[in-house]
């Protein structure tokens, strides 16, 4: 017969089994590799729900760097910048200068400037320092404004706003400078912006940084509702008014009392302190040199 005077080059042999292989490999690595990834996920979400924080926060291993310029403005400007260990200033600046390259700033009747980028993406890095995805995707763009400016959208006046609409966030640089300058007022416009931007994409969100500050959101909104707690809170005048005008602006506001007013917020209301703490995943121990 015709197939008795065929035979195989014994390396034909070997390649087909090579060719096999790698076909096998290739069918399954990508679900190995789901696998391992939501193991991970699993193993991550219960590590979470057990210690209050996620598993990993920087898993970068190249790095952005910014100039000394750059590295100037914020110095002169955070002071929990110049408080970090050496280590996670890298951190920091790495992922300042990360912000500065994904985002567009837009000026609106003012030129941006350098100091501009900086202080508004330290800002919002401050705020997520404690969470690995810092980046938010609900906007591309920061409008500036030398002043307060009207909005078409709203029809009303504003010092800054969030607009998910147009994927941006806006800012007067009047009243955001204002709200680094002045450190003891707690009016931080940037902080405020940016906490509405980060809660709003937790709410539609399943990554782990979300998901622990929506579990540690509720247990938030259980301690204020507490009737004792949420009539302590508002006789006590900690608070300014506009933070009881719904639960994004309690939460903003929290978080501007939180950087501008640690020691105070800790002493008169220790719960309510940590539960923010717990949903930024802030740990001064973890990354800042002393606490002052």
């Amino acid at each position: 017969m015709i197939s008795s005077l065929i035979a195989l080059n014994p390396e034909d042999k070997y390649e087909l089994f090579l060719a096999d292989y790698i076909g096998m490999f290739l069918l399954l690595a990508p679900l190995v590799g789901l696998f391992l990834f939501f193991t991970f996920y699993v193993i991550e979400i219960l590590y979470l729900r057990n210690y209050k924080k996620p598993l990993v926060v920087f898993a970068n291993v190249s790095f952005f760097k910014i100039n000394d310029s750059q590295r100037q403005i914020l110095s002169n400007n955070f002071h929990f910048y110049t408080r970090l260990k050496p280590k996670y200033k890298r951190y920091f600046e790495h992922r300042v200068a990360s912000f500065v390259n994904t985002y567009e700033f837009v000026g609106r009747d003012i030129s941006v400037t350098e100091e501009m980028k900086i202080t508004i993406a330290g800002t919002a890095i401050m705020l997520t320092f404690g969470m690995r995805d810092y980046l938010n995707p609900l906007f591309k763009r920061i409008i500036i404004f030398p002043d307060i400016y009207y909005s078409e959208q709203t029809e009303n006046y504003h010092k800054g706003e969030f607009n998910p609409k147009l994927a941006s966030i806006v800012f007067s640089w009047k009243h955001f400078k204002e709200g680094i300058e002045i450190s003891n007022d707690n009016l931080n416009l940037g902080l405020h912006e940016f906490t509405h931007a980060f809660h709003i994409h937790a709410t539609k969100s399943d990554k782990v940084t979300s998901v622990l500050f929506n579990e540690s959101l509720q247990n938030l909104f259980r301690v204020v509702s507490n009737p004792q707690m949420r009539e302590h809170l508002i006789n006590s005048g900690f608070l300014r008014d506009y933070a009881y005008e719904n639960q994004f602006e309690f939460v903003a506001v929290l978080l501007e009392y939180f950087f501008e007013s640690p020691h105070e917020f800790k002493t008169k209301f220790p719960t309510i302190y940590t539960k923010v703490k717990h949903m930024i995943n802030f740990n001064e121990n973890y990354f800042i040199t002393t606490i002052q």
